[in-house]
């Protein structure tokens, strides 16, 4: 299987996540009707629909491939604001920025809070970037973080998900470990729960998954350590209630990037008309991966 096909797959692994979680988003865990999962079952929107996190990550893999994988923080902020009234989901912080950006053309200037946008969206760059090259996966998350996330923890978490979306194209076996040493390079307390969660010590909070940026990356490692496939995994993370699409988004992008994975069950219901762009932006990222040269190598 080829890099490009991996990062194809892996698009579709996050959009198909995403769709799996939209119609339980917010329900804790006991509201979420498992008999029905597949079904996609229509919300406050259509069945099959997907979120603002496919669609901030669609820009970001389009930012990074029309850039020769040189994105600049406000060229981000810039395609996010032309297309955030029609983007369904939208966080609040997202919002905010977004906001701002159209009024003054200024990014935030203060920390803001520590939640999951940005998380969201990154993939593109752990599919772009290989393993060899942290110290650029790490500039690429913060500059395109910054333009509505500039908390620490919310750019951490980001971070952490390039970490392991990077190994899962190379060594499927590495991506826990690569979650836990990111975290570790981090050093922030708030991500001690990541290091539980890839040992089995973490328990989800019982009323479901916050956005809060920590919180969503221990599920989503927990969800990862404890799923044999992109399907259970996708499954798994709805099931624990709360932020279900982001979530199951967020490991869909990882998971969906592992060789021969198979679609999931539920894929011919996601409507997802990005499809016919899948294979350029694939194509382009796993050229970026390839032309990619580590700092240390120069």
């Amino acid at each position: 299987m080829t890099v490009a096909r991996q990062i194809g797959s892996a698009i579709r692994g996050l959009a198909a996540g995403d769709a799996l979680g939209v119609p339980w988003e917010t329900a804790p865990p006991a509201q979420v009707d498992r008999d029905r999962l597949f079904e996609l079952p229509a919300g406050r929107w259509p069945s099959g629909t997907t979120s603002d996190d496919t669609a901030q990550m669609m820009i970001v893999a389009r930012l990074l491939a029309d850039t020769a994988g040189s994105p600049a923080a406000p060229e981000f902020m810039r395609r996010l604001a032309a297309e955030a009234g029609d983007m369904r989901g939208i966080g609040s912080t997202t919002r905010r920025a977004v906001e701002e950006f159209t009024a003054t053309g200024r990014l935030p200037s203060e920390p803001g809070r520590a939640t999951n946008g940005a998380a969201m969206r990154m993939a593109p760059v752990g599919w772009m970037v290989p393993p060899g090259d942290p110290v650029r996966r790490r500039a690429l998350v913060r500059e395109l973080s910054r333009g509505t996330h500039t908390h620490p923890v919310a750019i951490g978490a980001a971070s952490i998900v390039t970490a392991m979306a990077t190994w899962a194209l190379e060594d499927p076996d590495r991506i826990l470990a690569a979650a836990v040493e990111e975290a570790e390079h981090l050093g922030l307390p708030e991500f001690e729960a990541v290091r539980q969660a890839a040992s089995g010590t973490w328990t989800p909070p019982p009323g479901g998954i916050p956005t809060q940026a920590a919180p969503t990356i221990a599920a989503v490692v927990h969800v990862v350590r404890d799923s044999t496939d992109l399907a259970t995994a996708l499954v798994h993370a709805v099931g624990l209630g709360g932020d279900t699409d982001t979530v199951a988004a967020i490991a869909g992008g990882i998971l969906g990037g592992v060789p021969d994975q198979p679609p999931p069950p539920w894929w011919s219901r996601v409507l997802f008309p990005e499809e016919q762009e899948v294979a350029r932006l694939a194509g382009r990222l796993a050229e970026l991966r390839g032309l990619s040269i580590p700092k240390s190598a120069l």
